[in-house]
C-alpha cells in the first residue's frame, strides 16, 4: 500500500483498507486529472492483484459551484453519494454535521440509560467516573472535525451532560451551572474549545502530520500584546467555511498566554491554559 500514491497528482488519504482521493475541480482539465489518477489506481490494483470493490466506491461533490462531473473506475461509473460514514464520523456534501451530532447524543443517552438501569449507587465519585469513561467519549470523538456551530446542536450535546449530572445524589435541585461548579466540570462547549486548542498545539509541535501553512498564516513575530505565534485566517464568505476548524480557532488561540503556546509538553500546555480567560471558572481542565 505504501506505493499506492506514487505518480498521483491528486491528494490521497489511506487508512487500513480505506482510500480517499481528493482534488479541487474547477474545469474539465481538473476532471481529466482526477480521472487519470483513478486510472492509475486501477493499474496499481491489477499489478498487485488487490482489486477495489467498485460497487462500494463512490464520489462526493463539495461546493455550490461544483460542476459534478462523472468518473469511472475501470469500465464502471462511480455512483454519487450525499453522505458517508468515514472512520465513525458522518460527512455530507454540504459539510453540515447535524446527523453526527444527533448520533453522538443518541449513543451517549443510550449509555446513560444502561447506567441508570444497572447501578443503584449514584454518589458523586461513581457517577463521574462512569460519565467520563462511558458517556462523554461519545461527545468528544473526533470533535475538532465535526464540532457543531448551530445553537440547537450545541444544546443537544449540553443536554447529555445536564441529564447525567442530575442523577448524582444531592444535585437534582441545583441549577445546571451550580452542578458544574460543584462537580468541577466544564460545559461541553468549553470542553470542545479546549480540544480545538490542544489539537492546534499538537499541529504546531509536529505531532499531527499537517501542513498548517496551507490553512492559516502564523505570525511568528508580532508587535502586539500576547504571544508571538498568533495566527491569521484567510477570508471566507460561506458560513460553512467560517465555522470550519482553522477558521474558528484563531481568536481563542491568539488569546492564549505565551507560556502555553511555547510549552514543551502537552501536560504543560494543559496546565498553562487552565487559568486562561476562555476557560476560567471550570476545574476539569486536566480530566481525561
Amino acid at each position: 500500500m505504501n506505493d499506492l500514491d506514487i505518480g498521483m497528482q491528486s491528494e490521497i488519504s489511506k487508512f487500513a483498507d480505506d482510500t480517499k482521493v481528493m482534488c479541487p475541480i474547477r474545469n474539465t482539465r481538473d476532471q481529466q486529472k482526477l480521472q487519470q489518477d483513478l486510472n492509475e489506481l486501477m493499474t496499481w490494483t491489477k499489478k498487485w492483484q488487490m482489486k477495489f470493490n467498485v460497487n462500494k466506491c463512490s464520489v462526493m461533490h463539495f461546493g455550490y459551484a461544483n460542476p459534478k462531473f462523472k468518473y469511472k473506475m475501470g469500465d464502471q461509473e462511480l455512483q454519487e453519494t450525499e453522505e458517508e460514514k468515514d472512520l465513525g464520523v458522518y460527512v455530507n456534501s454540504s459539510m453540515e454535521f447535524g446527523r453526527q451530532c444527533g448520533e453522538s447524543v443518541k449513543k451517549a443517552n443510550r449509555m446513560i440509560g444502561i447506567i441508570k438501569r444497572n447501578f443503584t449507587n449514584f454518589d458523586r465519585k461513581v457517577v463521574l467516573n462512569l460519565y467520563k469513561a462511558l458517556v462523554r467519549p461519545h461527545l468528544d470523538y473526533c470533535v475538532p472535525v465535526w464540532k457543531p456551530y448551530l445553537r440547537k446542536n450545541i444544546q443537544q450535546l449540553e443536554g447529555v451532560q445536564r441529564r447525567m449530572t442530575e442523577i448524582i445524589q444531592g444535585m437534582r435541585n441545583k441549577t445546571y451551572e451550580e452542578r458544574l461548579k460543584d462537580l468541577r466540570l466544564m460545559t461541553i462547549e468549553q470542553r470542545h474549545l479546549r480540544q480545538d486548542m490542544i489539537t492546534f498545539y499538537n499541529i504546531t509541535q509536529g505531532r499531527i502530520n499537517m501542513q498548517v501553512d496551507n490553512y492559516v498564516d502564523i505570525l511568528r513575530e508580532s508587535n502586539t500584546r500576547g504571544h508571538n505565534m498568533k495566527i491569521r485566517p484567510s477570508r471566507v464568505r460561506l458560513e460553512v467555511r467560517r465555522n470550519s476548524y482553522f477558521k474558528r480557532i484563531w481568536k481563542a488561540w491568539n488569546e492564549l498566554p505565551q507560556e502555553a503556546v511555547t510549552a514543551q509538553t502537552l501536560n504543560k500546555f494543559k496546565n498553562s491554559i487552565a487559568d486562561c480567560g476562555i476557560f476560567k471558572g471550570r476545574g476539569d481542565l486536566l480530566s481525561r
